[in-house]
Formats: structure tokens, C-alpha cells, sequence
């Protein structure tokens, strides 16, 4: 009995290693794009240089019309894990808390005019949520009145493949401050 069990460990082993990723080629780090590292690398940072830009542009405009912004950063995360540990993808996102904005009358417009398209409103628990995306940036103000006279703003870019060897570098960088 004792060989049958060896031999399905073994196997069992063997279907693992399969499926272990070094983030270059095969399985769950395959670039999607059929890109090389530069490429991706070049997507992240764009998606990073258009979440900034956004985040400042909301809140200059919500700045104007009497918010205080507070907390403003970015930075990336991983999106996809590889396995057995580590980041196979990262995003990047960012968020900033404005005060003195009561609700999300006087951010929908500035959503809007970000041309990412009209702005759809949801329902979450204790408030409201507006959101917009073009499939590259999904854009996100938050207000909850219980909590009280604040919105928070979230921006997220795409998912992008990173080589293993990269993954701790795009995740020990040190958050972006956003402030306007």
C-alpha cells in the first residue's frame, strides 16, 4: 500500500510544479499582452501617472468648492498572486479623503468631467457610490453620512503581469503623496 501513496505524492508533486510560475513564461504569469517586461512596466506607469493626475484634478476641483483634502496617496499592490507566494500582477491605486463635503452633488460633475464616461450610482451599506471607468482606470467617491461630512475618493488601474524577479521592487516603493 505503501507505494501506491508514494507514487500518487509524487505525481501530485510533479502537477504542482506544473503549475509553479517564475513570471516569465508559462502559467499564470504569461505576459497577456504578449509583451516584455519593459512594456508592462511602461503600462503600470501610466496607469500610476493618469490615478495621480485624476486624484489631484478631483480634488483641486472639490478643494474650490470648499473640501479639505487629507490623505492623499497611491501606490501599487499585487492583483494576481503567483504561486507558491508572491505577486504575479500589481495595480495601482489610489485614495484621498476630502472633508467638509456632505454628499455626492458636488462630486458627480467633477467625476463627469474627467471623460471617462457618466458616472453610475450604487447603494452601499450606510451611504451612496459613484463610479466611473474607461477599462483602464475605475474611478470611485464613496460618502457615508453616519460617518460624517467626508467622501472618499479611489482610483485603480489595470492588473499588469510583473516578472518574478521584479515583484518586490514594485511593491517596496514608497506611497506617492497626491496632494494637489
Amino acid at each position: 500500500m505503501r507505494r501506491p501513496v508514494a507514487g500518487l505524492a509524487l505525481v501530485v508533486l510533479l502537477g504542482l510544479t506544473g503549475c509553479m510560475d517564475d513570471g516569465r513564461t508559462g502559467g499564470t504569469g504569461d505576459r497577456t499582452d504578449g509583451s516584455d517586461g519593459a512594456a508592462t512596466s511602461g503600462a503600470a506607469e501610466a496607469d500610476r501617472t493618469r490615478a495621480g493626475d485624476v486624484v489631484r484634478d478631483l480634488l483641486a476641483g472639490l478643494q474650490a468648492d470648499g473640501g479639505r483634502p487629507t490623505s492623499a496617496t497611491g501606490s501599487f499592490r499585487g492583483c494576481r498572486e503567483r504561486f507558491p507566494e508572491g505577486v504575479a500582477a500589481v495595480e495601482y491605486v489610489a485614495s484621498a479623503r476630502v472633508d467638509g463635503v456632505d454628499d455626492l452633488a458636488a462630486v458627480a460633475p467633477r467625476l463627469a468631467g474627467l471623460g471617462l464616461g457618466e458616472p453610475s450610482a450604487t447603494d452601499v451599506p450606510g451611504g451612496r457610490r459613484l463610479a466611473v471607468s474607461d477599462g483602464g482606470l475605475t474611478v470611485t467617491a464613496t460618502h457615508r453620512p453616519a460617518a460624517g461630512a467626508f467622501v472618499l475618493l479611489g482610483v485603480v488601474g489595470g492588473c499588469h503581469d510583473v516578472a518574478a524577479d521584479d515583484q518586490d521592487s514594485w511593491l517596496a516603493r514608497a506611497p506617492d503623496d497626491l496632494t494637489p
